[in-house]
């Protein structure tokens, strides 16, 4: 995959993998493997946010957990560029997959997640101060009167309180709790934070006020976002490029726009043509796949997308299709990308 240029680059996905095994019998045999992520490809450039869209079930978030070691991957390679195990001072690209506990530990002070349930992701027990401080209290950043001014400056950052932080979850609503959770991924002034699809719970007005919310945030603190959603809708508002994945594995990536205008897959032309448009006189076609979404346990041979594909060939049902790029920094995973003229954007 041709990149940009490496001193741009924060992090690095090769070949990710993550094959959960099904497991059958009284002893537990392994008798298969669901490809949740298979042989997954992109690059984030230092300040810009990643949009990771498809469809429920496609592996987004398990990519997204993986890349972060809350998953342990069954193969590839992730490449993070660390400030703080470099011995010269001078970002080092180090595989996070590679890594001891210790080491893995210092990492996480750059890199934080968001969870998409604000609810399941804070633990009811624990006051709001306690939630945000906890990351400082772990990694040893702050003790004290220090500690809780740096989380009233947190819950300042995110439209919170100072006196909220005596409340307890259950007192707030569902965007104060995930501004809660979007606060204590602040905590340790990270460098990439995966935002797990943080506005799918939350109401469409709530969801405007979030994104916005993120977008003043990663100004201010110059952060670089994964962000996972099956929302296009939402990926083009804050995205400056979007990847695509299908069934575990990535057929598209390009900047944002080139994305929606000129669409290179199919199932990128496909997911386009469902988003709801804002003025009721701009009608346009809906494309409805065909068939079922692929089973990552018994994936089609070829292209895994063939089945429901109206410009498949008998090429797509045997050879599966390499992740190319076909023009600048647009990377598509078609044999037919060169010839077909798919619609974008009406």
């Amino acid at each position: 995959m041709a990149q940009a240029g490496q001193n741009e680059i924060l992090l690095e996905v090769k070949e990710l993998k993550k094959h959960f095994p099904i497991q059958r019998g009284l002893l537990r045999r392994v008798v298969g493997y669901v490809r949740a992520v298979d042989g997954v490809s992109l690059y984030i450039k230092e300040g810009e946010p990643l949009g990771l869209v498809g469809e429920s079930g496609c592996g987004k978030t398990t990519t997204g957990r993986c890349i972060i070691r809350l998953i342990e991957p069954t193969a590839g390679t992730v490449h993070f560029r660390s400030r703080l195990l470099s011995s010269d001072g001078e970002p080092q690209m180090v595989n996070l997959l590679e890594l001891g506990s210790e080491e893995m530990k210092m990492v996480r002070r750059e890199i934080a997640i968001v969870f998409q349930d604000p609810i399941g992701s804070l633990n009811p027990r624990m006051s709001v101060g306690d939630i945000v401080k906890e990351p400082l209290t772990i990694h040893g950043q702050g003790k004290g009167p220090e500690a809780e001014e740096r989380v009233v400056q947190l819950l300042g950052a995110v439209g919170l309180r100072p006196e909220h932080i005596r409340r307890y979850p259950h007192e707030f609503s569902g965007g104060q709790r995930q501004r809660i959770g979007i606060a204590r991924a602040l905590a340790l002034n990270p460098r990439l934070i995966v935002c797990d699809e943080p506005v799918s719970a939350l109401d469409v007005s709530i969801q405007a006020q979030t994104l916005n919310l993120l977008q003043d945030l990663q100004e201010e603190f110059h952060l670089t976002y994964l962000f996972i959603a099956h929302d296009l809708s939402v990926i083009e508002h804050i995205s400056d490029r979007v990847a695509v994945m299908y069934v575990g594995k990535l057929v598209e990536m390009a900047e944002t726009e080139e994305l929606f205008m000129n669409p290179s897959h199919p199932y990128t032309e496909a997911l386009i043509s469902a988003v709801p448009k804002p003025d009721p006189l701009l009608r346009s076609e809906r494309i409805v796949l065909a068939g079922e979404v692929a089973d990552p346990a018994n994936p089609p041979s070829g292209c895994y997308f063939h089945p429901r594909c109206k410009y498949a060939q008998e090429r797509c049902k045997i050879e599966e299709p390499a992740l190319r790029e076909v023009s600048p920094e647009h990377f598509v995973s078609c044999h037919l990308a060169e010839e077909l003229q798919l619609r974008g954007v009406v």
